[in-house]
């Protein structure tokens, strides 16, 4: 069984100023009973409500065991994560949401399992999710797409431990769009797993609305792998080859028939191939987009004020 004496709990906020206290509340009696110390890194992804004063509070009256971080613009959950784990000391990390669905007891279980394996990352996973029948379509279609356009594990949770060997690995990452959970499937396949309890979210309003979940699976396909250059591959050579037997079968009718070809081919040809010459050009220039930001070292974000 592994020895520990520190944990390290990241917790990206964004308005949610109305669940702080009770989220500190929880953290300290998860800890009391665990008798183990702590840090908690409270990252604050440029709230418009009050979560930073909030969190200044938390800070001045816990000076010992709070990292209060603010981000200078809203960079997304995963890349405030990705902030929190520069300050970890502990010899594990724990990484939640801050609306409380996974509660804080419950990283007994992430802990244990973790002595047990010795896991690189254990994930809290639970077969009763509380939550929106939008957000388990949205979180069901998020890990079937990371099933099948890249190498990561497709399954998991927000409510995971990391062990400090993996974590200094992820904070060398250079990438500027950051989905820990491919991270780790770059990085380990000591991957285990731990049912938990999840309850109701004690967050009035989901964070996530269509649009950022549209642009979370747009970058994570775009931005962690090659499935889109090669379905442009593929769809180069369907098309020419169904160009050529649509020019073949127009050939044969113009010699043997005397079939007068009218525009109607012809325009369906250009609008067809115009048609996927620019979804290439377009899938392309996101690639180079990205690899653009990769060269001039566009970090994965701004901090405006820590207090540690």
């Amino acid at each position: 069984m592994k020895e520990l004496t520190k944990i390290s709990i990241v917790v990206p906020v964004y308005n949610s100023s109305e669940v702080l206290y009770e989220l500190k509340k929880q953290v300290d009696n998860t800890f009391a009973d665990l008798k183990l110390a702590y840090q908690l890194i409270l990252v604050d992804d440029c709230s418009h409500d009050n979560s930073w004063q909030i969190i200044k509070a938390i800070k001045q009256a816990d000076p010992a065991n709070i990292v209060a971080v603010r981000l200078a613009k809203n960079f997304g959950q995963h890349n405030a994560i990705f902030c929190g784990l520069q300050y970890c000391t502990g010899e594990v990390t724990i990484t939640m949401d801050d609306d409380l669905q996974s509660p804080p007891s419950e990283i007994k279980h992430l802990v244990n399992h973790w002595q047990k394996t010795g896991a690189d990352v254990v994930y809290g996973i639970s077969d009763d999710y509380k939550k929106s029948t939008f957000r388990k379509l949205a979180s069901r279609s998020a890990k079937t797409a990371t099933k099948l356009t890249s190498s990561a594990i497709g399954e998991g949770s927000s409510f995971r431990l990391l062990s400090s060997e993996i974590v200094k690995k992820f904070v060398t990452h250079k990438q500027y769009f950051i989905f820990l959970d491919e991270l780790i499937s770059w990085y380990s396949s000591n991957v285990e797993f731990v049912l938990v309890k999840h309850e109701h979210s004690k967050v009035k309003k989901s964070r996530y609305t269509v649009s950022k979940l549209f642009k979370l699976y747009f970058e994570l396909i775009i931005g962690y792998n090659a499935a889109p250059l090669k379905f442009i591959t593929f769809l180069g050579l369907s098309s020419s080859f169904i160009s050529f037997l649509v020019g073949t079968l127009f050939i044969i009718k113009k010699l043997f028939w005397h079939v007068r070809i009218g525009f109607t081919g012809i325009i369906v040809s250009i609008a067809f191939s115009a048609g996927v010459i620019l979804l290439s050009i377009g899938i392309i220039g996101e690639h180079l987009r990205r690899m653009y930001n990769i060269l001039n070292a566009q970090p994965q974000y701004f901090v405006s004020e820590v207090l540690d």
